[in-house]
C-alpha cells in the first residue's frame, strides 16, 4: 500500500502548500512578510477554511473509492 493510501491527508496538505505558494509567488507575496500581519479574525477565517476544504477533499476521496471499488 502506498503512503498516499496509508495518510490520505499528506496528498492535501502538499497540493494545499503548492497552491498556496504559486499564488503567493505569481503575487509577489512573501510568506514570512505576511505572518505577523494577518489578525486573529484572519486568522481564524483562513483556519476554517482549510478544515472545510479538508473535509470535502476527504469525502471527494471516500465517494471516489467507493465508486471505484463498486466498478
Amino acid at each position: 500500500m502506498s503512503d498516499s493510501q496509508k495518510r490520505p491527508e499528506i496528498v492535501p496538505n502538499k497540493l494545499m502548500d503548492l497552491l498556496v505558494n504559486d499564488v503567493f509567488s505569481k503575487h509577489g507575496i512573501d510568506k514570512e512578510k505576511i505572518k505577523g500581519k494577518l489578525s486573529e479574525e484572519k486568522k481564524q477565517m483562513l483556519k476554517e477554511m482549510v478544515e472545510d476544504l479538508s473535509k470535502r477533499v476527504d469525502e471527494f476521496v471516500k465517494q471516489t473509492n467507493t465508486s471505484n471499488n463498486k466498478k
